[in-house]
């Protein structure tokens, strides 16, 4: 930016208004003294002299504007002080042409001292009022030698030399004063405008979403997680549909918590809150948003902390003396030779194994490392989970893959996704039997566009009467079962902002996992 640019937008400083003053003034009395209006007259004593200063007072009202535009910051002061200096020669020569000191020209002395010590920085007003006392001075000495008077009666001229002292100072004093008070507001307002772009950057920077709006609804300020949950701009427009019905619900009953609501298929579901950030109706209102999945993974991330710290535990209360159960009965085995004996101690055995494989679950559950989240197309790891079962012994024709919507990509930590689908897909063989046909079907959530994987089979599918339980720790149907297969899955999949859900309706088994939005990055 030019330095003439950049002092274009400073509005009306001292400096300016004294340049207008200048100018309006020499103005003046140039058109006053042209005039020849009644009462004592501009320049009675010496026209040709008060006719050159005024000339003389008017080009340097019109030139010395211009040169704020060519002086660097470091000098602006000098360029200040030479014409103050000419204001008060020219002045001087004005009062002098005009009659001497008894002429009212006297006052105009007051006003560029004042202003020279409201300009200039410093001491440096002083020397103009000095300037201006000495000149007045001189200037009554010769107009008494002009006149036949005594040239040093110089009382009037000393009091009017000391008033102007006096002038200064005051003046100097409110300058200095009103100079550290803008001095501290600048300050203050440096500190508040640090203040907002800290402020902005913490609110830019929360995981809760932030929206602010008027009584009208329109937007006045929304945060980046809030401008992700609504998938795209808020400022300056009407708040979403869906933000303005929960905030009419709130409204309604402000104790009562607005439901989770759909407001993009990026998104998924988010709670809402709301707050006035002052009293009255047509206070702005600030609206918090929380991604309900984010909250749901938290949630999971603590029940998971808690069943690890009860899984160690029950670890080291129950395997102790199940190793001592195991010994016994392994001992007992090796000296009985009694079927019914055989029989039970083989049965003490299973069930001790049983005991063992849910305790080794639960520890694998709560000891779950890091997940190593990663973006991938979906087909290709469902291949590679195909060909892993197909090296296993499984026909092509009992797995097979279906696509419904080409470049399905999902964000999820791919060794637990391996672990859910080997989990329901050795659940169908296994209630299903050897023949059983599984299908991975690989498409779109039809409403919310969200990726989708169906886990189908051809089985006998499951019993109505237990669908409510399938995903609840330690229920199983089969004797020997610890009940934490589906739940591990469940969990493992809500850890990855991903949902295992059972869908009725088919001929067989049918499960689902809907995964979350792969452009929404874990956190």
């Amino acid at each position: 930016m030019s330095r003439a640019a950049a002092r274009t937008d400073q509005g009306w400083t001292p400096a300016r208004v004294y340049a207008a003053y200048r100018l309006v003034l020499s103005l003046a009395l140039f058109i006053v003294f042209q005039a020849d209006l009644p009462g004592p007259a501009l320049g009675q004593d010496q026209p040709r002299l008060f006719l050159y200063a005024v000339a003389g007072f008017l080009v340097l009202a019109i030139i010395t504007p211009p040169l704020e535009y060519f002086v660097t910051a470091e000098r602006h002061w000098s360029w200040i002080l030479w014409p103050l200096v000419g204001d008060i020669v020219l002045l001087t020569l004005l009062i002098h042409a005009s009659g001497g000191l008894g002429n009212p020209l006297t006052a105009l002395l007051m006003v560029t001292v004042a202003a020279a010590n409201i300009l200039l920085p410093g001491r440096r007003g002083l020397l103009i009022t000095a300037l201006a006392a000495i000149l007045i001075l001189v200037e009554q000495f010769f107009h008494g030698l002009r006149v036949h008077e005594e040239p040093f009666q110089l009382t009037g001229a000393g009091l009017l030399g000391l008033s102007l002292f006096v002038v200064s100072l005051i003046v100097r004093q409110i300058a200095d004063r009103l100079a550290r008070s803008e001095a501290l507001a600048e300050q203050q307002q440096q500190e508040i405008e640090q203040l907002e772009e800290l402020n902005r950057h913490i609110v830019q920077r929360m995981r809760t979403g932030i929206v602010v709006f008027d009584a009208q609804l329109r937007v006045l300020l929304s945060n980046r997680s809030a401008r992700n949950l609504f998938d795209g701009p808020l400022e300056g427009q009407t708040a979403p549909r869906d933000l303005v019905d929960a905030f009419r619900e709130w409204q309604a009953n402000p104790a009562r918590t607005p439901e989770p609501v759909t407001v993009s298929p990026a998104a998924q579901t988010i709670n809402m809150g709301f707050a006035r950030l002052a009293e009255g109706a047509q206070a702005p209102v600030i609206a918090f948003l929380e991604d309900h999945s984010r909250v749901v993974q938290e949630a999971q991330q603590l029940k998971l902390a808690s069943l690890g710290r009860m899984s160690a535990t029950i670890a080291h209360e129950i395997r102790n003396p199940l190793s001592a159960i195991r010994h016994a009965a392994g001992l007992l085995a090796d000296d009985q030779r009694d079927a019914d004996d055989q029989r039970l101690l083989t049965m003490i055995e299973n069930h001790v194994n049983r005991v063992d494989a849910i305790i080794n679950d639960v520890l694998y559950l709560s000891r779950r490392p890091t997940g190593n989240v990663e973006r991938r197309p979906l087909r290709d790891v469902v291949e590679e989970i195909r060909d892993r079962w197909l090296e296993q012994g499984v026909s092509e024709d009992q797995l097979l893959i279906r696509e419904n919507g080409p470049g399905v990509e999902v964000r999820f930590d791919m060794l637990q996704l391996t672990q859910v689908l080997d989990n329901l897909i050795g659940n169908a063989r296994h209630h299903g039997g050897e023949t059983t046909q599984v299908t991975l079907e690989i498409g779109l959530h039809e409403t919310t566009g969200l990726p989708r994987l169906r886990v189908l089979d051809n089985g006998p599918g499951v019993p109505e009467a237990v669908r409510g339980q399938l995903f609840e720790p330690f229920f199983t149907t089969e004797q020997n079962g610890t009940g934490l297969g589906l739940f591990v899955c469940r969990e493992l999949c809500e850890a990855n902002q991903a949902r295992l859900d059972y869908e009725p309706g088919h001929e067989g088994a049918c499960f689902v996992i809907t995964f979350s939005h792969p452009e929404r990055v874990f956190e």
